[in-house]
């Protein structure tokens, strides 16, 4: 006799424990045995969920969202104590932990940005609003592309457009959560602005910045639009991208962009010499470095402002480039140096 009804199993082994920061779960590289594959499991205890039927909100949300840039879900399933979300295990592990190695290039950033954009369009085209958009929850793929994760958070959008999460990662909280308790597609707008800040000017600035507030003072600075320092970015980072995050961290969400697709457009138009230089402050100087058609640039800064320009084609002998040797040389020096080679 037929029966619709039927309950399966699922067995792995959790092998190691990954994961970010702000989460209200924890994450494991596991073996799946059925699969005879490495996967994720996202682990959340039943306890931090309010009602049954929020049990597999995240799962659903990721599973309507299918898109080239969200991390796709294998399976959910659930035990007396924990929900378990089941997804592919990225060995190149997510924006953070690629920072936390170097700088981004402006090309990266702008690549990754755009991808990013991409799976926000799809995601706010059906209804639903992610509240978590930062770079731990944005991981590279095996082809180096960027993919969103983590809708522990998301929120569909109501009747009226808008929509209520349960909470924010306070790092990355739009100011609208300090006024209002209803939010659109605008937070997101934000959160991937803030996202794209700290890609280029690093988290060593985003939490040197964060360290100068304490409980009290620390709102009316996102309030006014004080934190992130607007102005405050490294010299190779184009006026182009510049404003594209200053607009999308628009204090009213109103002044933001309408639409990931429109911040997307903005983003691609970025372009010329600047987008390959590569930073790096590891040794104390500020050095940027690039090659292009068999030619290798190299310009290092001095926190004096001496600077000292050399260029090497096919890995012959480093020239010096007068026009990158100054004694104080000015940030808009530097910035005019970058943009011409």
């Amino acid at each position: 006799m037929f029966n619709p009804y039927t309950k399966g199993q699922v067995n792995f082994a959790k092998l190691r424990e990954i994961g970010g920061e702000g989460k209200n779960s924890q994450a494991f590289v596991a073996h799946d045995h059925q699969l005879d594959a490495e996967i994720v499991i996202k682990e959340i205890p039943k306890e931090k969920l309010a009602h049954q039927e929020t049990f597999f909100e995240e799962s659903r949300a990721l599973y309507s969202t299918a898109h080239p840039n969200v991390v796709q879900i294998h399976y959910a399933c659930q035990d007396d104590e924990y929900v378990y979300l089941a997804m592919p295990f990225y060995a190149n592990g997510s924006v953070k932990s690629l920072m936390g190695t170097r700088f981004l290039s402006v090309r990266e950033i702008v690549r990754f940005g755009c991808q990013v954009l991409s799976a926000l369009h799809n995601i706010h085209a059906k209804g639903l609003v992610h509240f978590d958009i930062k770079p731990d929850n944005i991981l590279l793929s095996d082809r180096n592309e960027a993919l969103l994760s983590d809708f522990g958070q998301a929120k569909r959008i109501d009747d009226e457009g808008f929509a209520r999460p349960d909470g924010v990662y306070t790092r990355m909280i739009p100011p609208e959560f300090f006024e209002v308790h209803e939010y659109t597609s605008a937070s997101d707008i934000y959160q991937f602005g803030l996202t794209l800040y700290r890609m280029c000017n690093g988290d060593g600035d985003f939490y040197g910045q964060l360290a100068q507030y304490d409980a009290d003072t620390f709102r009316p600075a996102v309030a006014t639009g004080k934190f992130p320092d607007r102005k405050a970015f490294l010299p190779h980072i184009p006026s182009r991208l510049r404003r594209v995050i200053q607009k999308c961290l628009q204090v009213n969400p109103t002044d933001r962009y309408g639409s990931a697709l429109e911040v997307a457009n903005e983003l691609a138009l970025i372009d010329g010499e600047i987008l390959d230089w590569q930073f790096d402050n590891g040794s104390g100087d500020n050095v940027w470095s690039k090659a292009t058609d068999g030619v290798s640039y190299r310009l290092v800064v001095k926190a004096n402002g001496q600077s000292e320009m050399t260029k090497s084609k096919d890995g012959g002998k480093a020239q010096r480039v007068t026009a990158g040797c100054l004694v104080g040389a000015t940030i808009k020096q530097v910035e005019k140096i970058l943009g011409s080679y």
